[in-house]
C-alpha cells in the first residue's frame, strides 16, 4: 500500500478493506519502516492478513525478526505473513553499512533460524547469523507463513524449498508461467505438498492515456535497467538489447535519450497501466500463467492529489 504519511496510508488501506480487498503489504526502503507500517495496517483492520514484502534479512538479525514477526502475529490474532529478502546491495552496503553476504546461503540459514525460534526453540549459530543459546520468551499461539523475494532461479528453488510463498516483482507473464514451473519442480523434488502462493507485485494506474504517465515508469525502470541483475534477468525475457541500450546511452551522457527509448511495451508487461477493463484482462492472464494474488501499489496520474487518486484506484479495480 502506498500514502503521502502514516495516516493516509492507513486510512487507505481500512478503505480496500472495505471495498474487499483480502491484504495490506508493505516495503522497506528508506521512508516508514516496515514493522511500524504493518502494525499501523494491523491496527485499521480486522480480516485482511498484513504482510512485509519484503523486510531485508541483512538489516535485521533473526533473533529481532522472530520477535518482530511474533508480535504482529499476536496482535493481529494471526493475520501476519513475514515476507523476507535480500534486498540490493545498494541499500545494505551503502545505506546501513552492513556486509552484503551470500545471498542464497544467507538467506537459507536464515529462514531457517527464524523457523526455530518461532518454533519455541534455543539455538546456538556460528555461520552469518551468529548467536548463543537465543530464544523467544514465549511461543506464539498461531503458525506464521514465510514468503521470499525472488528474482534469480536459484532464489526461486529455495522459496520452493523452504518458504510458503514467493513474491515476484516485475515480472511477465512469460516470466511468472517459468517460476511457477521450476518452483513446482522444486517442490516435487523435495516431496512437498502443502499451500504455496505466488504473489507478484504491481505498480497500478488507471488511466485512458498512458502518455502522461509513462515518465514516472521510464525513471524507475531506468534504475532496474541498470543493475547487473535485473539486466540478465530482464535479457532472459528477450529485452537484452534494451538493458544495452539503456545502459550505454545512461553511462556516455545520453540521459534523456536513455529514459525516452525504454518503451510502453516493456512496462506494460510489468505494471498495470491503462483502462480498469484493461487491467483486468490482464490480472486474469497472469492468474492463468500460475499467479495466486496480487500486490498491486497504487500509482496515480501526475497532478492528482495523491491520497484520492489511490482511492480512485482502489475502486476501480475492486470489483
Amino acid at each position: 500500500m502506498s500514502g503521502r504519511d502514516l495516516l493516509q496510508q492507513a486510512a487507505l488501506i481500512a478503505h480496500a478493506e472495505r471495498r474487499g480487498l483480502t491484504g495490506a503489504w508493505v516495503s522497506e526502503v528508506n521512508g516508514a519502516d516496515a514493522v511500524t507500517q504493518a502494525a499501523s495496517a494491523v491496527a485499521v483492520t480486522t480480516t485482511m492478513r498484513v504482510g512485509t514484502a519484503i523486510i531485508p534479512i541483512q538489516t535485521r538479525d533473526p533473533l529481532l525478526a522472530a520477535m518482530t514477526a511474533q508480535s504482529l502475529s499476536d496482535l493481529s490474532g494471526g493475520r501476519f505473513v513475514l515476507g523476507l529478502g535480500t534486498s540490493t546491495s545498494v541499500i545494505v552496503e551503502d545505506w546501513h553499512g552492513r556486509p552484503w553476504g551470500k545471498p542464497l546461503a544467507g538467506t537459507r540459514e536464515y529462514v531457517s533460524l527464524v523457523r526455530q525460534l518461532l518454533a519455541g526453540e534455543r539455538v546456538t549459530a556460528e555461520g552469518a547469523f551468529p548467536m548463543r543459546r537465543s530464544s523467544l520468551a514465549r511461543r506464539g499461539q498461531s503458525s506464521i507463513p514465510i514468503y521470499l523475494g525472488a528474482l534469480n532461479d536459484g532464489m526461486l528453488r529455495l522459496a520452493g524449498e523452504i518458504a510458503d510463498g514467493v513474491i515476484l516483482n516485475f515480472v511477465s507473464t512469460r516470466q511468472v508461467k517459468r517460476a511457477v514451473d521450476l518452483i513446482r519442480t522444486t517442490r516435487r523434488e523435495h516431496h512437498l505438498d502443502a499451500p504455496f502462493e505466488v504473489a507478484v507485485f504491481f505498480r497500478a494506474t488507471v488511466t485512458d492515456d498512458i502518455a502522461p504517465v509513462l515518465p514516472r515508469y521510464q525513471q524507475e525502470m531506468l534504475t532496474y535497467l541498470m543493475s547487473p541483475v535485473y539486466q540478465k534477468f530482464f535479457g532472459a525475457d528477450g529485452w537484452g538489447e534494451l538493458c544495452e541500450s539503456t545502459a550505454r546511452r545512461w553511462t556516455t551522457g545520453e540521459r534523456e535519450s536513455a529514459l525516452a527509448n525504454i518503451p510502453a511495451t516493456f512496462i506494460q508487461e510489468r505494471a498495470l497501466v491503462g483502462p480498469a477493463s484493461a487491467i483486468k484482462v490482464q490480472l486474469q492472464a497472469y492468474a492463468e500463467a500460475g499467479m495466486d494474488t496480487a500486490f498491486i501499489l497504487p500509482v496515480p496520474p501526475p497532478g492528482a492529489d495523491h491520497f484520492t487518486g489511490s482511492i480512485a484506484i482502489v475502486d476501480a479495480l475492486a470489483d
